[in-house]
């Protein structure tokens, strides 16, 4: 039997244990000084975490293979080894194990057993010891006014140095953190004489709820894909120098130090590990340092960023709005490009209209340019400047006016005044119209700002359909149909206002201008919206009355003298009289008298006045 000398706490009855081990000396921890057992010995230590901490320097220096069994005060150190709780279970699979050596991390030479935690990082051991993801969502909202960036300078054993802001820092110790997800639990990661440090570096609290929302419900953060947000350090020994005052601590002990030195040991820990400990061991010994941090703020970030509060919106680098107002400006003006294109989209679209072929359609909705002085127009609003507001509504203006004229041309010389499918389906905007302008706006002021996504604009030029509406209200002048010109108008000042305030606020969102500069033009665009929204609401419970007319009618079946009659709906009319377009599916003809029975029956059904037009089909 293997001979194991016994270190405990007082905690260990050993007349409990079921003894497959020859015992040698057994010692507790008010009695250990100079009697420790001598080099290389097996040793059990069943010891809290902060007696577990302490003994860990003595064990790599005298290089004790250690046993460390579970114990009501060591939940820290029975993640870290991966150990059963029940005591017997525990030191059965230990013995049939063989010895690993795994490397252990230290902050400013004190051990570490679970992590290291800087500034306002989420607190990951509470929700370590809980097992309660809710508790961050609880943490959070008790604390996201008082989340503050500050500076960080970091250090590798390469000398690689990193200055960046972020709210907090986590020096992870072993595997156990499982919520980060899986791969952090990869026992590789731990292994191979590096110490790991993720940066949380949020740009805003926008950013630090999306961080929350992956840890909570997503459950999971890759090393091989972080966030923008997050950095990751992997060096033998990071060196940190933080602002004074900023709190930190070493599993869960609150410390104060402004020079934190992390380091992995040189001398291996041996030890039987646990049943929950990963299998895959990487024993090799690294020396490459890997620093990914160069999606957190940097050179005049890191000074915007420290030492204030996260602003709620993220703050867009100098670099990024550079190259966006560039692009952007250049939408807004008016040239000859921009006239060839109005001009084909808008015919492309009438003829599309009067043919009623979706498909036509769709091509004027991508060659229209009338996109680019739109989103000019969001961030002139959303940076309240005027220059760049007058050249977007000229450029706006002028593809307006030579749409129109187009569209009345057009129509004077077509031989015919029937409304399409296509036509009417322009007519009776609603709330449903002014969704799809918001999204539309969100998308295309999105797409501008990310270069990698710019080639999605097409799609969203389908989406927002700009053109189709401004060509009925061409087509309505030129018929001279009030009808037509309004619906058609209200549903272009849908599309138009709902894309500039969705594009205005995603430039907001995305950190391109201060609310305090937003603050005037996304007053003046909101005010528009809830004017065009007020027709739209209307129009929108005239769609539900429709719906539910229709829905009651298509349920409904008749029998008339023995004659079963299907009653099928085609069109609804909503006015002082509602009038339904119908079709009967019926054996036998219909005289007045069926036809008075059917308005009657639905009238009663429906609870209103109607007028009905129905068209018998003969079903033989």
């Amino acid at each position: 039997m293997e001979l194991w000398h016994v270190i405990h706490d007082g905690s260990l009855n050993l007349e409990d244990v079921n003894l497959q081990f020859a015992v040698g000396s057994v010692l507790t921890v008010r009695d250990v000084s100079s009697d420790f057992p001598g080099e290389g010995e097996r040793v059990i230590l069943c010891l809290s975490d902060d007696k577990m901490a302490e003994l860990l320097p003595v064990a790599m220096e005298r290089d004790w293979e250690i046993m460390p069994l579970p114990h009501m005060g060591n939940q820290l150190s029975t993640l870290r080894f991966g150990l059963e709780p029940e005591l017997n279970s525990a030191i059965s699979h230990a013995l049939a194990q063989e010895t690993a050596s795994i490397r252990v991390l230290t902050c400013n030479g004190i051990p570490v057993l679970s992590s290291v935690l800087v500034g306002e990082t989420l607190t990951l051991d509470n929700q370590v010891a809980s097992k309660v993801s809710w508790s961050l969502l609880r943490g959070f909202l008790k604390s996201v006014k008082k989340l503050r960036s500050v500076r960080f300078t970091i250090t590798t054993d390469k000398e690689q140095k990193s200055v960046t802001a972020g709210i907090g820092l986590i020096a992870l110790a072993g595997p156990g953190h499982k919520f980060l997800g899986k791969e952090l639990n990869n026992q590789t990661v731990w292994d191979d004489a590096r110490s790991t440090v993720l940066v949380l570096a949020p740009r805003s609290i926008l950013e630090y709820i999306s961080l929350l929302l992956k840890i909570i419900f997503v459950y999971s953060i890759r090393l091989r894909n972080l966030p923008p947000y997050i950095g990751l350090i992997r060096s033998r020994r990071v060196v940190l120098d933080l602002v004074k005052g900023i709190d930190f601590s070493v599993d869960g002990v609150p410390m104060s130090s402004d020079h934190l030195e992390l380091e992995t040991s040189k001398n291996p820990l041996r030890v039987r590990l646990g049943r929950h400990f990963p299998k895959s061991i990487n024993t090799s010994v690294t020396e490459k340092d890997i620093v990914r941090v160069k999606h957190l703020p940097t050179g005049e970030a890191v000074q915007i960023l420290s030492d204030f509060h996260l602003p709620f919106f993220n703050h867009a680098s100098e670099d990024e709005f550079r190259d966006l107002f560039l692009s952007i400006k250049e939408s807004a003006v008016f040239s000859r490009p921009f006239l060839s294109l109005m001009v084909m989209s808008a015919l492309l679209a009438l003829f599309g209209l009067y043919a009623n072929s979706a498909p036509v359609i769709i091509g004027a909705m991508i060659l229209s340019p009338l996109m680019g002085p739109i989103i000019s127009l969001s961030m002139g609003l959303a940076r309240s400047q005027s220059m760049l507001i007058s050249e977007s509504l000229k450029t706006l203006s002028l593809g307006i006016l030579v749409t129109l004229l187009c569209a009345i041309a057009v129509t004077t010389m077509m031989p015919f005044r029937t409304i399409t499918g296509e036509m009417a389906a322009r007519l009776t905007p609603n709330l449903l119209d002014l969704g799809v302008a918001v999204i539309s706006g969100v998308a295309g002021a999105y797409a501008n700002a990310k270069e990698e996504i710019a080639k999605s604009l097409a799609g969203v030029a389908i989406a927002v359909a700009l053109v189709p509406p401004l060509c009925m209200i061409g087509v309505g002048l030129g018929w001279m149909e009030r009808d037509v010109v309004r619906g058609a108008t209200l549903l272009f000042a849908t599309n138009l206002v709902g894309i500039t305030v969705a594009g205005s606020l995603t430039f907001l969102a995305l950190g391109f201008t201060p609310f305090k500069l937003a603050r005037k033009g996304l007053f003046m665009s909101l005010s528009l919206l809830a004017l065009v929204s007020i027709p739209l609401y209307f129009s929108f419970g005239e769609l539900i009355e429709k719906n539910n007319i229709t829905e009651a009618i298509t349920k409904e079946s008749l029998t008339i003298n023995g004659n079963e009659i299907k009653i099928e709906p085609i069109a609804v009319y909503i006015g002082e009289v509602t009038r339904v377009r119908l079709q009967a599916i019926s054996q036998s003809p219909l005289n007045n008298q069926d036809i008075e029975s059917i308005k009657s029956s639905l009238t009663n059904k429906l609870n209103r006045p109607l007028t009905v037009e129905i068209s018998v089909l003969l079903k033989r």
